[in-house]
């Protein structure tokens, strides 16, 4: 029993670690060269394959990044409702989870490129945009995305699996200076254990695999001490 309590904790250590842990990127490029087309962006793990590419969306219209920049990056699933490590998490609202609905619409248009054409991803990245900084323009449909974002969170985002949104933030997540690198959000494994369709993106890290393991040897030793 000693045993395999010692062995829980030290995973559930082990995937709080590498759960925690940053990650250096490289930005690679906007979509057609010019970072008012919107979503995809292209970047890239520093370190690993060649052609680990990712395809992202910004939702932050206040700071910068240029081809070539490489910095560190914190990883949060937004399906874990923590958003201790993002940028926007301390955005004022009508109530404290406040900054979980804003990114739980942001996530839930990033979820619709999945099944939007390619045209529309434009005015869903200003939609994005205008979630978090109400300076940036609506154009297009962008309003319409808004709109429709909205609606989904007073409804609780039915069938939305934002087990699938992650959340790329710089380590210094509220850097004042408009030149330092933006905030992303991609579309990766589902921690419950699915596969995005996203075809521009790249095979993408399970961070909270060892955590969510650990998790549940814990439940399943609690139930065995307590029956």
């Amino acid at each position: 029993m000693r045993r395999l309590l010692l062995l829980t904790l030290m995973l559930m250590l082990f995937g709080a670690v590498a759960y925690a842990d940053p990650t250096e990127w490289t930005f690679l490029n906007w979509n057609g060269g010019d970072w008012t087309n919107g979503y995809p962006y292209y970047i890239k793990p520093t370190t690993g394959p060649n052609g680990a590419i990712y395809a992202v969306m910004c939702d932050d219209y206040a700071h910068g990044g240029m081809p070539g920049d490489q910095w560190d990056a914190n990883t949060t699933v937004l399906g874990s409702r923590n958003l201790s490590l993002a940028r926007f998490n301390d955005i004022t609202g009508p109530n404290a989870l406040w900054p979980l609905r804003l990114y739980n619409e942001a996530g839930w248009i990033l979820l619709q490129t999945q099944v939007e054409p390619f045209g529309e991803w434009k005015d869903m990245t200003y939609a994005v945009w205008h979630i978090f900084d109400s300076q940036a323009p609506l154009i297009g449909d962008a309003q319409s995305w808004l709109t429709a974002a909205q609606q989904q969170a007073q409804i609780g985002f039915p069938g939305s699996d934002f087990n699938k949104v992650y959340i790329l933030t710089p380590v210094n997540q509220h850097d004042p200076d408009p030149n330092s690198m933006q905030e992303f959000l991609y579309l990766g494994p589902d921690t419950s254990g699915g596969k995005s369709n996203n075809t521009p993106g790249a095979t993408t890290p399970e961070p909270g695999t060892f955590l969510l393991f650990g998790t549940g040897v814990l439940a399943l030793l609690r139930k065995k001490i307590f029956s």
